[in-house]
């Protein structure tokens, strides 16, 4: 009986393919096997915007190049859509790294050659690795496709890269995602999550004039979580949205109980995730918690991340609108570390620029001492800030020479852990109190 091909390609089904790997697995001696997962981003535009023709045409030719991977080829299928899949003997005329060099460099000349023929610029081509040796026998074929299909996400994901070699680490990173976003609201519930507070501080008399609140994850046995270590995982899945309310309602509420109990209080600004931008339910969410807490809009800032306002300018301008028709200020966090950011400050109502911390990250790792180069820059960055009539604040603030270059050069407010690092509500409370009599005193 023939065997069944897909129609379009001219390639195995994926049934068929899995039963000629798993074959080969079974007999295979002295060589490796490789199998290379791949699909075209951007394949559906072609198809809406040309049509499906031209998309098949496409797809033609991007499996013709599949195939001239090598003469060793065991078997190749069409997923679905623009998904194909290949396996290939290895020999040792490759080491792991060199074959994926090997594809890396093909992957790139079919994509000249695909946006040249198609007029696309975001054509671009996302391949996993999985290669199994004669000592991975014990793994079915469908698994050592499924670790090539992890590796060619991750490969989509990532900006400089087009071609990713699965790791046994991959594995472990799939579980403790699942672990942390299962866990997320849970943790919520249960109080895991803590609000803690940096304080910003006035450049001209060092007067405590803000903070911004920041979370942590603790665990019941007493260890943390850090944000570079659970913060990516949610905003992938969009449960970042839950966290980000959870803070605004804790800072909401840590701001009216000073109010109400005659405390000295300062503004607390909050991040806000790329995530909102595609829900703008945040707007409807803020004026609820406005409307609830009662407490003046000068008390709550809003900081959104250079790569909010490049990713999608228009909606980003719409957030910042929306929240200054309710009185509410709204930075720009990580200044400098895009490509597009005097772009920005020219066309976006920013009321404050925050410095992202790698222009004094150098100094930290020159003893503390700004280059001449990097005092240049910053100096640049303040005096423009103050000709657009923005307020400039500097993170990253570790030593005492970092804060008087700032004051030198005008930068009007300054943060870092020069002056304190995040400190968990009840600290901060006890900070602000000390700051407030110490004042007092004074006067």
């Amino acid at each position: 009986m023939a065997e069944v091909k897909d129609i379009l390609t001219g390639l195995d089904r994926y049934e068929t393919f899995i039963e000629k790997l798993d074959k080969e697995i079974e007999k295979m001696d002295d060589y490796r096997i490789a199998i290379v997962y791949t699909d075209i981003k951007h394949f559906k535009y072609i198809n809406d915007t040309y049509g499906y023709q031209r998309g098949d045409m496409l797809l033609r030719e991007f499996v013709n190049h599949v195939l001239k991977i090598d003469d060793k080829l065991i078997c190749a299928a069409r997923v679905y859509s623009d998904n194909i899949v290949v396996a290939t003997r290895l020999d040792s005329e490759y080491s792991n790294n060199e074959f994926r060099d090997l594809i890396y460099g093909r992957n790139m000349e079919l994509e000249r050659m695909l946006r040249d023929n198609y007029l696309d610029e975001g054509l671009r081509l996302s391949t996993g690795i999985s290669i199994i040796s004669k000592d991975d026998r014990r793994l079915d074929a469908a698994t050592a496709v499924s670790n090539a299909n992890l590796a060619r996400k991750l490969a989509k994901e990532m900006k400089d890269d087009c071609c990713v070699l699965f790791d046994n680490q991959m594995i472990e990173g799939i579980k403790k995602e699942v672990e942390i976003t299962s866990s997320l609201s849970s943790a919520i519930n249960n109080g895991e999550f803590k609000v803690y507070y940096q304080p910003k501080i006035d450049t001209k008399d060092l007067r405590l004039i803000g903070a911004e609140a920041l979370v942590r994850w603790q665990k019941p046995n007493g260890t943390f979580i850090f944000p570079d270590e659970f913060i990516p995982f949610i905003e992938q899945s969009g449960q970042i949205v839950d966290l980000d309310y959870f803070v605004y309602r804790e800072v909401f509420k840590f701001i009216a109980d000073r109010i109400n109990n005659d405390e000295p209080v300062v503004p607390v600004s909050v991040n806000v995730s790329r995530v909102h931008l595609s829900r703008m339910g945040i707007l409807e969410y803020v004026a609820e918690l406005f409307d609830e807490y009662q407490i003046p809009p000068q008390y709550v800032e809003f900081e959104l991340t250079e790569s909010i306002y490049i990713d999608n300018t228009e909606k980003a301008l719409q957030l910042v609108e929306g929240l200054h028709d309710m009185g509410v200020k709204v930075s720009m966090d990580d200044f400098g570390s895009g490509y597009s950011s005097l772009n920005l400050l020219s066309g976006l109502p920013i009321d404050i620029i925050k410095l992202d911390k790698v222009f004094l990250k150098k100094a930290s790792a020159n003893e503390g001492r700004l280059k001449e180069n990097d005092k240049i820059i910053i100096s640049c960055v303040v005096d423009m800030a103050r000709r657009l009539k923005i307020t400039s604040l500097c993170e990253g603030v570790e030593t005492p020479e970092q804060s008087d270059y700032l004051a030198e050069i005008g930068c009007e407010i300054q943060q870092g852990y020069y002056f304190s690092k995040p400190i968990p509500q009840e600290d901060f409370e006890e900070f602000i109190d000390a700051h407030f009599n110490s004042c007092s005193a004074v006067v």
